[in-house]
C-alpha cells in the first residue's frame, strides 16, 4: 500500500459545476479581474472587511509589507517556516531577524520574539504552524500595539483554523494565505490577503495589477494577479473548507488516540480554545531522527512523510552566507526539528490508509 503525506481534495460532485462555470469563463473570455466573489466570501468567511486574491501565498506577505515600506527596517520571521516568509522580507527591502521556536507547538517562541525586537524592527510575522494559531496570539497582538509593530499572520497553514472563536487571518493587522496544492484549500496556485483596513486592501489591489490607479502608475507594483479559473476553484474549495476542518480533526484524534501513551513519540497538545487546521500531523520522535524515521517508513512500508521544516531558515545557505547565521543561533528549532516528522493527513485518506500508518509506526518504535 502506497500512502501519500498529502493531496488536494475536490469531491466528484463539486467537478461539474465546477466545469460549468469554467465553461461560461472561457465562453466569455472573463479569465482575469473576475475574483470579487470569491473575495468577498473569504472575508466574510474569515471575519475581516476586506480580501485581495493574489497569485501566490508569498506575494500575499510581499504586498502587505511594501505597504509598509520596510526598506532597511527589521522584520521579525520565525526561523520554522518556508523559506518564502524570509523572502518576502528581503524582496520587500527589509531584513528578516530569525526568532526561535516553542517546541510546545512548533510556532515562534514569544519570549524570543520579545527578545529581538530593537529601534529598527518595524513588525513582526508570525507562522501558524501546520495550522496551529499561536495560543499567545492576543498576548502578541497587545504588544504589537504597544511597541507600535505591525502584525503580519502567515496562516499558509491555518485557513479555517481559529483561536477563541477568531479565525486565523483575522487577528493581526494583515492575513496572508496560500492556495497552493498542498494547502487546506487550494486554487492551484494563488494566495489572499485579509484585513480591516481599507488603505491597505487598496494598496494591494494597486501593486498587483502593476501599481495602477484609475489608469495611471502611481506605486510600483507587479502583475500579482489571480486568475478567474484559480478564483472559481477556490470559491468552491471554501465551501468546503468547514468540513475539511472537522474531517482533518478526526484524522488527527486517531493519531492521538493510538499515540499518546507511546513514551517514543512526543505529541503537540491543543488546548480546547484553539481549532487547530491540522495542514499537518506533527510528532516528535525520541527513537530515531527524523531523517532515518522517514526513511525506514518510505523503504520498508511505502509512506510518505514530511517535515515543517528541515533544515530551518536561518540554516539555509542562503541566509547563513548574507546573514550571518550559523548553527547553534537557534538551538530549540535545530534540536527538535531534527526529530519532528509529519504524518500522512488529507481528507480523503481510507481507514486502511489510516490503520496502515498507526500500526507501521507502532511496529518500527516498539
Amino acid at each position: 500500500m502506497h500512502v501519500k503525506n498529502t493531496k488536494p481534495y475536490i469531491p466528484q460532485e463539486d467537478i461539474n459545476p465546477l466545469l460549468k462555470d469554467i465553461q461560461t469563463a472561457l465562453e466569455t473570455g472573463n479569465l482575469t479581474f473576475s475574483t470579487e466573489k470569491f473575495e468577498e466570501e473569504f472575508a466574510k468567511y474569515t471575519g475581516t472587511k476586506y480580501a485581495v486574491a493574489v497569485n501566490s501565498g508569498t506575494s500575499a506577505i510581499e504586498a502587505p509589507l511594501r505597504y509598509y515600506n520596510i526598506k532597511d527596517k527589521e522584520v521579525i520571521v520565525p526561523t520554522n517556516t518556508f523559506v518564502a516568509s524570509a523572502n518576502a522580507v528581503v524582496y520587500a527591502g527589509g531584513v528578516p531577524v530569525m526568532v526561535d521556536m516553542d517546541p510546545n507547538n512548533l510556532c515562534a517562541d514569544f519570549e524570543d520574539i520579545k527578545r529581538k525586537v530593537t529601534n529598527y524592527t518595524a513588525g513582526i510575522i508570525i507562522v501558524a504552524s501546520c495550522g496551529y494559531v499561536p495560543p499567545y496570539m492576543f498576548e502578541l497582538k497587545k504588544f504589537c500595539e504597544e511597541k507600535g509593530l505591525f502584525l503580519l499572520e502567515d496562516a499558509a497553514h491555518a485557513h479555517g483554523a481559529s483561536i477563541k472563536g477568531y479565525k486565523a487571518g483575522s487577528i493581526g493587522d494583515i492575513g496572508s494565505f496560500s492556495f497552493f496544492p498542498t494547502k487546506l484549500i487550494t486554487t492551484g496556485e494563488g494566495g489572499m490577503v485579509t484585513t480591516n483596513s481599507k488603505e491597505i486592501a487598496d494598496y494591494v489591489k494597486q501593486v498587483r495589477h502593476h501599481g495602477q490607479k484609475n489608469g495611471l502608475m502611481t506605486e510600483m507594483g507587479y502583475n500579482w494577479r489571480m486568475p478567474t479559473l484559480s478564483a472559481i476553484l477556490g470559491l468552491s474549495q471554501l465551501k468546503r473548507l468547514d468540513s475539511f476542518i472537522e474531517r482533518r480533526n478526526e484524522i488527527a484524534n486517531k493519531y492521538k488516540n493510538a499515540f499518546q501513551d507511546m513514551k517514543e513519540i512526543e505529541l503537540i497538545d491543543v488546548p480546547g480554545y484553539i481549532t487547530h487546521g491540522y495542514w499537518k500531523y506533527p510528532i516528535l520522535l525520541n527513537k530515531y531522527t527524523a531523517k532515518e524515521f522517514q526513511t525506514i517508513l518510505k523503504e520498508k512500508y511505502n509512506i510518505d512523510t514530511g517535515t515543517v521544516y528541515y533544515p530551518p531558515v536561518h540554516l539555509q545557505p542562503y541566509y547563513k552566507e548574507n546573514y550571518g547565521y550559523k548553527e547553534g543561533d537557534m538551538p530549540s528549532s535545530e534540536q527538535n526539528l531534527k526529530r519532528e516528522i509529519c504524518l500522512p493527513i488529507f481528507v480523503d485518506i481510507t481507514d486502511e490508509q489510516l490503520n496502515y500508518v498507526i500500526e507501521s509506526v507502532k511496529k518500527e518504535l516498539k
